[in-house]
């Protein structure tokens, strides 16, 4: 057999910006992804807010985006082709990142950095990502290309901006004899 088959995940991410002081998100984030992972909401405090006048990302005193802002986010939910994917929307906290991060490791190796102990609780307390494990579902749904919505209202007591970021998984098929890639 010459023709070898590569999957990998990749991802895709988008910004909004200037979710006002107790302000409901809801968006369409992604139309049309096909095999989407996970998603992961990274909040920051908005540039409109406090008199910042730029992206916390772009100051040289703050260390994100390496690092988000303790800001939190109620009524958390994700959506794939308009089902949710929790239950209930989630006041999140530390467990259920875990939890989350958990599931999606069990389907793959230890690539998110939480069983190698990179994400303590004291490091997602002071940052806090919103994580959801999306990758439960038929692989005849995981084929045809789906709406990805996010739901959640800005707790905090500033303007925030959030970054979103969709892993998905995509694959490749590889002609070891001439070297020449399809998708």
């Amino acid at each position: 057999n010459r023709n070898k088959n590569v999957v990998y995940r990749s991802v895709v991410s988008n910004l909004y910006t200037n979710i006002g002081v107790g302000g409901t998100f809801n968006a369409l984030v992604n139309a049309g992804i096909v095999a989407p992972c996970a998603v992961l909401v990274c909040p920051f405090i908005s540039a409109s807010a406090a008199g910042f006048g730029d992206s916390a990302w772009k100051s040289p005193f703050d260390t994100a985006p390496a690092l988000g802002h303790p800001v939190s986010l109620t009524n958390f939910n994700v959506s794939i082709g308009g089902s949710n994917v929790l239950q209930s929307t989630l006041n999140y906290s530390y467990e259920h990142f875990l939890q989350q991060v958990n599931l999606a490791e069990q389907m793959t190796s230890s690539d998110f950095g939480v069983s190698t102990g990179l994400i303590s609780e004291d490091l997602w307390r002071w940052s806090k990502w919103y994580f959801c494990n999306v990758e439960r579902s038929a692989i005849a749904d995981k084929k045809q290309p789906r709406n990805v919505n996010v739901t959640f209202n800005n707790n905090s007591s500033l303007a925030l901006d959030v970054l979103i970021f969709i892993f998905y998984t995509d694959e490749l098929t590889i002609d070891v004899e001439t070297g020449i890639v399809t998708k």
